[in-house]
């Protein structure tokens, strides 16, 4: 790792050391007054915001893993753990919010007129939400590594979560709607259930070695075929080691007369560089050898 990388690795663990730090006290302070409050919006806000923190977690871990070299066990080294990590999480957020709407039903259906939030309470706790996400969007702002940029996107739709269950707050202290808290609670719930839905589908993905999104194989196929040494292709392998590293095998038949070593370092350059792959792994072959095509 050069001093440049080491650099950037250093900051980034650092700003998510604060995002964890920060958000693990709101989460604590949240729970506790969404009890003093009688607040199901707030619970599913405190909820969603601890996936959230189990998220800097999971890219903090990547951040040190990353450093770890390979060993003669670990061959790819632990880049994978995020994938799986990613994956856990994502079941873990969704049978949570799902616990929390079936509460958020029952009180709709169970709680009296007299049964109604602490509205002005909740308005509080709620626009101190909005400070703390909004802070952590802004700390996981400005980069170009997927790990930042999905957390910016993650903390940005908490704030305006936070937002709808201010103003719900508002309502209440005004109204004395109780209904509107569950009914905040379970259109929150939905709404993150339905934006994490391509993220378990993702790690899903990842976690059965899929093609990462972003890459076709068809066009990976098209690519080595452009080369006019090559005459068919055997064995294409693409997989994800990670939520970042992307690796590729493929056996290719090339023809009789064609320079093998020029010939293997064109492709495995020109794959690197168009499809940003960074584990490429060619073993040319012969026209004329009898390859025996693998069940996979």
């Amino acid at each position: 790792m050069s001093e440049l990388e080491q650099h950037h690795t250093k900051n980034n663990s650092k700003k998510y050391q604060i995002g964890i730090l920060i958000n693990l006290v709101f989460i604590v302070i949240e729970f506790i007054f969404a009890g003093i409050a009688n607040s199901m919006a707030l619970v599913t806000d405190a909820v969603h915001n601890l996936a959230d923190v189990l998220s800097l977690v999971i890219s903090l871990i990547a951040i040190y893993l990353l450093q770890k070299k390979p060993t003669k066990r670990h061959t790819y080294g632990f880049y994978n753990t995020t994938i799986m990590s990613a994956l856990v999480n994502s079941l873990i957020l969704f049978i949570s919010l799902a616990a929390v709407i079936w509460e958020s039903v029952l009180r709709l259906t169970t709680q009296s007129n007299s049964d109604h939030p602490v509205g002005w309470l909740v308005a509080v706790v709620a626009l101190s939400g909005v400070l703390i996400n909004g802070l952590t969007a802004v700390l996981m702002n400005g980069s170009q590594e997927l790990n930042d940029r999905a957390n910016f996107w993650h903390f940005f739709g908490d704030t305006l979560l936070s937002v709808a269950v201010f103003v719900a707050g508002l309502v209440i202290s005004l109204t004395q709607w109780g209904w509107l808290d569950p009914v905040i609670s379970i259109v929150a719930a939905a709404f993150i259930l339905y934006e994490s839905w391509n993220v378990l589908k993702e790690s899903f993905e990842m976690s059965t070695n899929a093609v990462p999104r972003g890459l076709e194989s068809s066009a990976i196929e098209k690519y080595l075929l452009s080369f006019k040494q090559v005459k068919a292709i055997n064995d294409l392998h693409i997989w994800p080691l990670s939520t970042t590293e992307t690796a590729l095998t493929a056996h290719l038949e090339i023809d009789t007369q064609a320079d093998y070593f020029a010939t293997l370092d064109q492709i495995t350059t020109g794959i690197s560089q168009e499809f940003a792959i960074g584990h490429v792994t060619i073993q040319l072959e012969t026209c004329d050898k009898q390859h025996c095509e693998a069940k996979i």
